[in-house]
């Protein structure tokens, strides 16, 4: 077993630097620090302070030590805090390389926390979703998967599938006596499980909203307010305003977190029939932003009760969830106009915040009560296979033989084994663990 060594800290300068080694650590530690409070065998989960020394220059710092197997990896531990300089911490890596350690590759440590059985692929994979967050949701998501929430939920799909290829296999080992016999258990139990991976995978959706973010497009004719209620979304003024129409030409996107979501607001210009070319273009990329929505927010000026509807807009808008906003409604007594309906003023601000309300209130409507979300494509497409392959299963059940019954039910099996870890190729292995950052 070798000892790999890499900095866990971001690059760069900081207040500290954490190198980190796993492997067999020690021997380097005792050659590379010392310390007053060191008395012989060095004791873990202690954080000693003393002196880290390499060929060039010595630091003050504290160093501790994990014993294998309650550490990260399963295997001994050692971190050294330094000052983060950035040529404090190459010499230090450089020093325990000197003394026989060798650079980690990207995500080896996790990577040796997964194979040691400290954690299942998916819960590895929260990781890397924890790291990457960029709303409270998405951390809250990936928390519950790096501590194996969604790993749990599909090993128990797993030993069920296993539980009834036994109990079919019996239809194969004792032929006589289960002739023409089909186990109304069997069938039940497979529908069941096609049941519970149908609701998994019906989060999917909110899965790629808590980690992308819900994409919220604004739409509407020219001269709407759309950029205006962009700026009063996102509390700053990113998009440009004008009274002049057809003002936006292309798309601007900008992302706000609200309520702990992620909202990707995207403004667009406005729809209508054009012999500019620039203009038709700016159309073109408003229908297309519109088809790859979450949801789109239909803008209509409160104050011209006299406009026509635009059959554009309306068929773009059609296949796509949308809300209706009337803007500019401060010029207006106050009306009510029903349900999926905000009245705003993008001026004041006033009704901004009950449509951002009812903007999380729909991206939380996508969520299954007590079931695991997929946050990650590769989960997603694990189980639509398994999915697939169960659904194959009851409907061959009654008429083709048991043997094919087992085969495809134990696919699924392997399919969501790619998810906890158990079948999954080396070469997926490889492209999962790339993603990681060196340190960890």
């Amino acid at each position: 077993m070798d000892t790999i060594v890499a900095l866990s800290t971001p690059a760069g300068r900081g207040g500290i630097g954490i190198v980190r080694l796993s492997g067999q650590p020690l021997e380097i530690a005792e050659r590379l620090f010392s310390s007053r409070e060191l008395d012989g065998e060095i004791r873990p989960k202690y954080m000693y302070f003393g002196e880290i020394s390499t060929r060039d220059f010595k630091d003050m710092g504290y160093m501790v030590y994990f014993k294998a197997p309650k550490s990260y990896t399963g295997e001994d531990v050692v971190e050294f805090h330094v000052h983060g300089g950035t040529r404090i911490v190459e010499g230090v890596i450089e020093e325990c390389v000197a003394l026989g350690a060798r650079p980690a590759e990207r995500g080896e440590f996790t990577r040796r926390a997964f194979l040691n059985g400290k954690m299942s692929l998916s819960d590895a994979e929260g990781v890397i979703d924890m790291i990457n967050a960029d709303s409270a949701e998405g951390v809250r998501a990936a928390y519950r998967e790096m501590t194996g929430h969604l790993a749990k939920a599909v090993e128990n799909i797993q030993v069920r599938l296993l539980d009834l290829m036994a109990s079919l296999e019996v239809q194969l080992d004792f032929p006589e006596e289960t002739a023409d016999y089909l186990s109304p258990d069997a069938d039940k139990e497979m529908r069941e499980i096609q049941t519970d991976l149908e609701k998994l995978l019906s989060q999917k959706n909110y899965g790629k909203m808590v980690k992308g973010g819900m994409n919220v497009v604004i739409v509407g004719d020219t001269n709407v307010g759309k950029s205006s209620l962009m700026n009063a979304m996102l509390g700053c003024d990113r998009a440009i305003v004008s009274d002049v129409r057809g003002t936006t030409r292309d798309v601007v996107t900008e992302s706000i977190e609200y309520k702990g979501k992620k909202l990707i607001l995207t403004d667009t210009a406005g729809i209508r029939e054009s012999s500019d070319i620039v203009e038709k273009e700016g159309v073109n990329r408003a229908i297309s932003a519109i088809k790859g929505a979450d949801l789109a927010l239909r803008v209509y000026d409160a104050t011209d009760k006299s406009a026509p509807e635009n059959p554009v807009v309306e068929r773009a808008v059609e296949n796509v969830k949308h809300i209706t906003v009337y803007n500019k409604t401060d010029l207006l007594k106050k009306e009510s106009h029903g349900k999926n309906t905000y009245c705003v003023s993008a001026k004041t601000g006033e009704g901004v915040t009950a449509l951002l309300d009812g903007i999380v209130d729909l991206f939380e409507q996508e969520k299954t009560p007590e079931c695991e979300v997929l946050i990650t494509s590769r989960h997603v497409f694990a189980v639509s296979r398994a999915l697939d392959e169960v659904r194959q299963a009851v409907a061959d059940y009654k008429v083709t033989t048991v043997d094919c019954v087992i085969a495809t039910l134990n696919s699924a099996w392997a399919d969501l084994g790619e998810i906890t870890g158990v079948s999954t190729p080396e070469e997926i292995l490889d492209f999962i663990f790339e993603n990681f950052c060196v340190g960890k």
